[in-house]
């Protein structure tokens, strides 16, 4: 066994749990950081980003931060026995552990809102659904407060939470471990409700969605995805406890709940980003196709773009380029259709003139819209297209 100087502020190697805490947490960041820049690099390049967007972006930031403190942590000797720790080592670690915490709740909290907010933004339309979410956010910044404000209250100065010395010589005032372990199960418990939830709650879109089957079993996989975040909180649960006895290899232990909350972050930035893949994936695959082409018309690029819908004509036979309305972003958007009505004969016609006319025919459709009317919503599968050079007006 090593000679330990007492002032010594970093293991000479890491091993065992740190060094499982060092490496899990570092593969974690780099994958999360590519499927988040390829999530953003496809919502910008489509001029689609969004609120949900920048929440993911602001949530990796956040992520990033927390592995480089988790990190710094495993240095400084959490995963490590008591036996391979030095006082100033042991101090460090719980300092850093501190700071973790209150980094890794916001991140959660940040993730969390970015797939609530993709899920409003998907279901506009249904009530019930939307109250749901909404819901969920509020539980979401309501355990993030909870926490955030109780461990910065523990100890007083905050200092006082990793220096024991202060606490001794009556500086320092700190709550007794229980209220840290009721903080903990409170914040566990919510997160793994929370987790569910996310992943629950859009198999009910999925379920009304007029889309192949194929295409719902994919996006399905890839929400239930965000179900092993909460595997990941159970996990961590039976290290809380020994919060309750300080003196005994409490960062050997509180090492378990460090490492086991980066993997969860980590599962909900790809649960949240994957889906947005999905089209990036589709979109390259068109792309190929259409690039493969033998026909002469598609192998020439245009700068006018009009929206092909499954069973539509082509562009408008006025002649002239028409513009996509700008606003039609993403492939969740909703939007209005128009549908043009013909009639064989004049007679099939009934011409409404005259102002009497207009205002009865403007009542009658206000009375239905007041007792419920007719509507239905349609989920509308859209492609954007380059239309051939030969055949525009």
């Amino acid at each position: 066994m090593a000679v330990i100087d007492l002032n010594q502020p970093y293991l000479h190697q890491l091993e065992g749990k740190s060094l499982s805490i060092f490496v899990v947490s570092v593969v974690g960041c780099i994958v999360s950081t590519i499927v988040v820049a390829l999530r953003t690099w496809a919502r910008v390049s489509s001029n689609a980003f969004g609120l949900d967007d920048g929440l993911m972006v602001g949530g990796l930031m956040i992520y990033i931060a927390d592995v480089g403190f988790a990190c710094e942590g495993a240095r400084s000797g959490l995963g490590s026995p008591d036996a391979d720790l030095s006082p100033k080592m042991k101090q460090n670690s719980l300092m850093w552990l501190l700071i973790w915490m209150l980094t890794y709740i916001c991140c959660l909290a940040i993730v969390k809102s970015s797939i609530c907010v993709t899920m409003l933004r998907i279901a506009n339309t249904m009530k019930w659904f939307r109250i749901a979410v909404i819901t969920l956010l509020a539980t979401t910044w309501l355990t993030w407060a909870t926490t955030f404000i109780g461990v910065l209250l523990l100890c007083q100065p905050v200092a006082g939470n990793w220096d024991a010395s202060l606490v001794l010589s009556g500086k320092a005032k700190c709550a007794t471990m229980d209220a840290m372990i009721a903080l903990s199960y409170t914040s566990t418990a919510s997160t793994i409700l929370t987790d569910m939830a996310c992943a629950v709650l859009p198999a009910f879109l999925l379920k009304n969605m007029q889309m192949p089957l194929k295409a719902k079993v994919m996006v399905g996989v890839l929400l239930s995805f965000a179900s092993l975040a909460s595997i990941s909180t159970m996990v961590r649960t039976p290290y809380i406890s020994h919060y309750r006895n300080p003196t005994d290899n409490l960062p050997f232990h509180v090492g378990n709940i460090v490492l086991w909350s980066n993997v969860e972050t980590a599962i909900g930035l790809l649960a949240g980003s994957l889906p947005s893949l999905r089209f990036l994936v589709v979109r390259k695959m068109r792309s190929s196709r259409n690039g493969n082409s033998t026909g002469p018309s598609y192998g020439q690029k245009s700068r006018d773009r009009n929206l092909v819908t499954i069973g539509g004509g082509g562009p408008s036979s006025y002649g002239g380029s028409k513009r996509v309305n700008s606003s039609f972003k993403n492939p969740t958007d909703t939007g209005v259709t128009v549908s043009n009505v013909y009639a064989h004969g004049d007679g099939d016609w009934e011409r409404l003139s005259d102002a009497s006319s207009q205002t009865k025919l403007k009542n009658v459709a206000s009375e239905e819209i007041a007792h419920g009317g007719i509507r239905a919503d349609f989920s509308v599968q859209v492609e954007l297209s380059d239309w051939p050079e030969q055949k525009r007006g």
